[in-house]
């Protein structure tokens, strides 16, 4: 009976046994035949508002005839290398390692999980040089940091370009005399016009068409080389901006650009499913056929190649109402409201959205359909107050809650923050100031950093803040500091918050029970380069998180 199964199971193993081959070996390992060169274009600072209110004629057909979602999205902090590696590791900084703009291959924090043939965690060019060989890779890059995130033996040439338009060059020259496999193009003024002129400003949208055009340049120089119809192009950026900076945690440094075009891809693809920073590299190894280490989370993108489904998806993105707008606006960065020196001051907020309701609430609680005011009109408050609203819709998403910090203040009040100012040389952390002299000393009615605006150089700049803080009730409080670069806050020599580091704008928090009366509020905080940004804010017993007031910053 033993041996009838035995050659019944081998009868039946014969006949489905090409079918089970024939699905072992599907299309899901790599697609079809025809892509025999890549190249990235990654473009520093390109944000998809960008893309959307420039002048992209190159960028807008990349897409009607490939493939694209707007809505990728950055690793955190939304900083340059943090996510230039993981565009080319297919990972997280927390495996790769690469948590700041401070890492060095022999000076860092936190160590890589797994490496190739150094310390560095394995990129996309070490699986080529270990997979492939025989391949010819390479990258030309305008940003010289970019270069030290690989290692240079995984790759046949590393050329460091002379700006965006010598980069372009020695791409283009590369391309045409070598036709390599893999080619990895990094464009750096993007991110220039965004640091200098901000974000969303005609000269930011100026530096993306032109981008636009460069990147034109690169492709019709494949059809010139004759390796055009055989090239998947992958159009990306690491991160977007807002005002003047970028590494914080808003959806306008975080949202970014992932556009795929040429060999294998589909024409007009809309990208529905998530996509993030590190599965570009995994995409890069899915299209030329390349085995993806165990450490890698990165997936490819296979529903934008030819001959594979649109995945069905359970949870699908949130489509939410914009926040509504509390005026008077004061940029990126800073809630808004103000500083005001009257009895009472005015308070307009505005609806973005084509319908909805705003609701309001004036104590600090959460604004809901059942919770708040209903905002017909602009109002005045006669003391300082946290005016925080929603837009309420139907059945759809409320949205985020928008807040406005209006603070009062008579005209006889006198500033009681007292700020010294130091210069300091190429920081990347807060250093000891009680060793430093103090280059400049003088008051002020509020922490921020407005004092900066009247320096020639407020690069390599620290300032050390310090005031009375008026506690009305006993309890716990939490205290935060929003800052580019690093800042501390001490509350009575006790540390609270600790936002050290070169970053970009972003918010940290500490708690500590404080006593009613008065307590000694210190703020340290340093500006290394670029961009600068500080505001303190506090939440406590029967108080909303709100800027820590002028009228709480008072002598006992």
């Amino acid at each position: 009976m033993k041996n009838q199964f035995n050659a019944f199971f081998k009868s039946l193993f014969s006949l489905i046994a090409p079918v089970v081959f024939f699905c072992s070996c599907s299309h899901d390992e790599q697609p079809k035949p025809g892509i025999e060169h890549i190249v990235v274009i990654g473009v520093d600072g390109m944000s998809p508002n960008g893309i959307t209110h420039a002048k992209t004629p190159v960028l807008d057909s990349l897409v009607k005839n490939g493939a694209a979602t707007f809505e990728a999205r950055a690793v955190l902090p939304s900083s340059s290398s943090s996510n230039w590696a993981s565009m080319i590791m297919g990972a997280d900084t927390e495996q790769h390692g690469i948590t700041s703009n401070g890492w060095e291959p022999n000076n860092y924090t936190l160590p890589a999980v797994v490496s190739g043939n150094d310390s560095r965690f394995p990129s996309i060019f070490t699986l080529f040089h270990d997979q492939k060989p025989d391949a010819l890779v390479g990258t030309v890059y305008d940003w010289d940091g970019f270069g030290r995130l690989y290692n240079p033996e995984d790759v046949d040439f590393d050329i460091n370009g002379d700006h965006e338009d010598g980069t372009t060059r020695d791409a283009i020259a590369y391309l045409k005399e070598y036709k390599p496999d893999f080619m990895f193009i990094h464009l750096d003024h993007v991110d220039h016009a965004g640091h200098s002129a901000g974000h969303g400003t005609p000269a930011y949208y100026k530096s993306v068409e032109k981008a636009d055009s460069l990147i034109g340049t690169i492709i019709e120089a494949t059809r010139e080389a004759g390796m055009f119809d055989q090239s998947l192009f992958i159009i990306a950026s690491d991160h977007g901006g807002l005002g003047k900076g970028h590494g914080g945690e808003s959806l306008a440094e975080v949202q970014i650009p992932f556009i795929l075009y040429g060999a294998g891809i589909k024409k007009g693809y809309t990208i529905e499913e998530s996509v993030y920073q590190y599965d570009n590299a995994a995409t890069v190894a899915f299209a030329a056929g390349l085995k993806t280490p165990q450490a890698w989370i990165g997936r490819p993108v296979k529903s934008a190649f030819i001959g594979y489904e649109k995945p069905v998806l359970t949870y699908k993105k949130q489509q939410q109402l914009i926040a509504p707008v509390l005026l008077p606006d004061n940029g990126p960065y800073a809630p808004a409201g103000g500083l005001f020196t009257a009895e009472n001051t005015q308070v307009t907020i505005t609806n973005p959205n084509t319908s909805g309701t705003i609701m309001y609430t004036l104590d600090g609680s959460d604004p809901s359909a059942a919770n708040g005011r209903e905002y017909t009109a602009p109002f005045t408050v006669d003391s300082t107050t946290l005016v925080r609203a929603v837009v309420i819709a139907g059945q759809n998403e409320p949205s985020t809650s928008a807040a406005g910090s209006y603070r009062l203040i008579s005209a006889t009040k006198k500033p009681a923050v007292l700020y010294r100012i130091y210069s300091l040389e190429a920081p990347h952390t807060l250093p000891d100031f009680s060793a430093l002299p103090a280059t400049q000393t003088g008051k002020m009615m509020e922490i921020n950093t407005s004092i900066l605006d009247s320096l020639d150089a407020s690069e390599n700049t620290g300032i050390v803040y310090t005031a009375p803080l008026k506690i009305d009730a006993p309890g716990d409080y939490t205290f935060y500091t929003n800052s580019d670069d690093g800042s501390k806050l001490f509350v009575d020599e006790q540390l609270v918050v600790d936002n050290d580091g070169d970053h970009g704008v972003q918010e940290r928090s500490g708690r500590i029970n404080l006593k009613k009366g008065s307590h000694t509020l210190k703020i340290e905080y340093f500006n290394g380069g670029g961009g600068y940004y500080l505001d303190a804010k506090y939440q406590g017993p029967g108080l909303g998180k709100q800027i820590i007031p002028a009228n709480k910053l008072i002598q006992p």
